[in-house]
Order: C-alpha cells, then structure tokens, then sequence
C-alpha cells in the first residue's frame, strides 16, 4: 500500500507544478499539457488500484464496474467522505475522457479545475486512504 500511496503523491507533485505555471506559460508548450495529462491519469490510476484493494481485502466487494465505481463504492461503505468521493468519480471520468477521448479534452478547463480545487480534493483523497492504514 505504501507504494501506492508514493505514486499517488508523486503524481499530485507533477500536477501542482504543471499547474502553477501561468496559463500563458503552462498553455505554450504542450509538453506541460501532455505532463498534467499524464499526471491525472496515474493518479487517478493508482488510487483506483488502492481503492479496490481496501474493497477487496476489506469488504470482499468483488463485482466492480469501472473506476468511476469503485469510488462511488468507497463512499457506500464508508471508506470514503461523500465530498471526496464525489471529486474522485469526477476525476475517474477526466480519466476516462482523456485515455479514450482525446480529441475532446479542454486542456485550459483541466488546468484551471486542477488549481481551483482538484489539487485539494485528491490530497484529501490521500490522506483519507492514509488513515486507514495506521
């Protein structure tokens, strides 16, 4: 679990550096896009994997239906606040959007969601997970 929780701040760190270039600096070079892309998606991949390991060894909730679920799940049990919960399924699904639906992406809208309150949820995210495994 340990590592899990790494690879969750590590992609939190690539987001909250990626987001707090300026818009114009941040929109000027696609490498920073692709970087916040990227970020999102490890995240949202690893706390998936924690999320469904706590529903699997605590739980024994096998019958999972994508990441969004697992989240929506987390929250059902009481693993989860509903407030993060909620902010984690949004972030399953940028996910989501951004793996299968590239073409779709408003990359100025991701970065901005990031800053206003995206970095706060999944930190929040984190220390949730953390207080479970004392």
């Amino acid at each position: 679990m340990r590592k899990k929780i790494v690879e969750l701040e590590n992609s939190l760190r690539i987001v909250s550096e990626t987001t707090s270039l300026s818009v114009n600096d941040f929109m000027s070079d696609i490498r920073n896009i692709y970087s916040l892309r990227m970020a999102i998606i490890e995240f949202v991949e690893a706390a998936a994997s924690v999320g469904l390991e706590l529903l699997r060894r605590r739980l024994k909730v096998y019958d999972i239906d994508g990441y969004p679920q697992i989240f929506r799940k987390l929250v059902e049990q009481g693993l989860l606040s509903e407030n993060v919960g909620s902010a984690m399924v949004s972030l399953a699904k940028l996910r989501n959007l951004i793996v299968h639906r590239y073409w779709e992406v408003d990359d100025l809208r991701i970065y901005h969601e990031a800053r206003k309150n995206g970095l706060e949820k999944a930190r929040r995210f984190i220390e949730e997970v953390r207080n479970l495994y004392p």
